[in-house]
């Protein structure tokens, strides 16, 4: 049987290395994103090089109306055998001093849509006993981020959807991930206004990773059964320490000028 991946954020960086990585295995990609010249480009280029015929579609998922269309789309989709929840982005602000509709796009990006979607798809994949779901959270996600008031709490919300749907379908044949990078060399700072030759690392305690590195890694992850993947031996050090240091010592940490947007 043809089998299915759906993937947002496909668009470039994470999104778009999932889409060639997944190509290999599957038969079917539907390519989400609101950029149409890149996922056409993207779509040309894995056509080429796999017997692949993207999907590509043009969405913005901070529409309540876009999100419940696309789970209706994937719940009549029974050959669908992989979810990638990629579609995000930082805000970067005051929490109050900013507007409340940029709050509530972003609340639909990484929340709404990463929830609904992952329920249409689930629906599926039980029906069919088989499956896998990536939710892209963040490194971020461990830490306030005070910069970017809901970019943190959503990826940890990510994370924690990751973690419980995990535990409820491990013995359904459904395997669900969250995939926590740290800095990752993609065009995601570049829209936020960061140089990348003078932001990424090579090397070091803060270096930066490639995504075709982070999508393998996550991927191998995901076939050893790991439900939290962290690529990189630097932010897996980070991870364990943020876990064990008390609160009062991460909150003077990160204190109020976190730029933690620059996390991917």
């Amino acid at each position: 049987m043809t089998t299915l991946a759906v993937i947002t954020g496909a668009t470039s960086g994470i999104g778009a290395e999932f889409a060639r990585q997944l190509a290999a295995t599957h038969q079917a990609l539907w390519l989400i994103g609101r950029r149409e010249e890149k996922l056409k480009q993207l779509a040309a280029g894995l056509q080429k090089k796999h017997d692949v015929d993207p999907v590509v579609m043009i969405m913005d998922l901070s529409d309540p109306a876009v999100i419940d269309d696309l789970a209706g789309k994937i719940r009549n989709q029974p050959q669908l055998s992989f979810l990638v929840n990629n579609a995000g982005y930082a805000e970067d602000g005051v929490f109050h001093e900013m507007a409340w509709q940029k709050h509530d796009d972003i609340m639909h990006v990484h929340v709404q849509a990463a929830l609904k979607l992952s329920y249409a798809a689930l629906n599926v994949m039980a029906a069919n006993g088989n499956g896998s779901i990536i939710n892209v959270s963040s490194v971020a996600s461990f830490v306030p981020t005070p910069g970017s008031p809901l970019y943190g709490p959503t990826k940890a919300f990510l994370r924690s959807l990751s973690e419980t749907l995990a535990t409820r379908y491990s013995d359904s044949g459904i395997k669900i991930q969250a995939l926590c990078p740290g800095y990752t060399i993609t065009d995601f700072h570049e829209k936020i206004g960061l140089e990348p030759e003078k932001f990424y690392k090579k090397s070091g305690f803060v270096r930066a990773w490639t995504s075709e590195y982070v999508v393998r890694k996550s991927l191998n992850d995901l076939q050893r059964g790991k439900i939290v993947s962290v690529p990189g031996w630097n932010y897996q050090l980070i991870v364990m320490l943020l876990r064990r240091l008390p609160l009062g010592w991460l909150l003077a940490m990160v204190g109020g000028d976190n730029k933690s947007h620059r996390y991917q």
